[in-house]
């Protein structure tokens, strides 16, 4: 079954598919735009259940500088280019989410704010092979060899595969908040 998200761009509503990510991202890190494409599915669902969510309402906090994450994610919101995507590591430091292999001590947060409603989300512990990890890091210092290169490669298809096959609720732990709470991860 084909993947799509519905999104209205002002009286126009778009049908945006995992292979529209893939089209405008590429694959180098395909593994994050299926990641990004589960973020949106989920993020539609409960912050706009009863319509079709519209992409100028959407801000959103990464606490993972991930270019496929973040290619998806404007795709489908435009986030990026309207200044409402905030990249922010930092902000995901004390919060209980899996490491994340970016090279700057990220995590795989998200705090998504949809016309004054909040879901905060984590990708859940234990998804993401201890492998893909070790090699990620590999690439930020140096270290990554050729046979290594092709491993990844390899597990980021994978990755994005077991993502897309998943329920995008049984993906991450998440909750929905009031706009006047902190952000408190469970």
């Amino acid at each position: 079954m084909p993947h799509r998200l519905m999104i209205k761009d002002r009286n126009d509503v778009l049908t945006i598919s995992f292979q529209d990510m893939v089209n405008y991202h590429g694959r180098e890190f395909i593994g994050g735009v299926a990641m990004a494409f589960k973020l949106m599915e989920l993020a539609c669902c409960l912050l706009s259940p009863d319509e079709t969510p519209s992409r100028e309402k959407f801000v959103i906090l990464l606490g993972v500088h991930g270019p496929g994450i973040i290619d998806g994610l404007e795709l489908v919101t435009r986030a990026k280019s309207r200044g409402t995507l905030l990249v922010d590591p930092p902000a995901a430091f004390a919060k209980d989410a899996p490491d994340a292999a970016d090279g700057l001590g990220g995590k795989y947060y998200f705090e998504i704010d949809y016309g004054g409603k909040k879901l905060v989300l984590s990708l859940k512990h234990g998804l993401l092979p201890p492998e893909f990890i070790t090699l990620a890091y590999k690439t930020h210092d140096g270290t990554l060899t050729p046979a290594d290169a092709v491993r990844l490669s390899i597990l980021k298809e994978e990755i994005a595969e077991f993502l897309l096959s998943k329920e995008a609720a049984s993906l991450f732990d998440f909750q929905l908040v009031s706009p006047a709470k902190s952000f408190q991860q469970n």
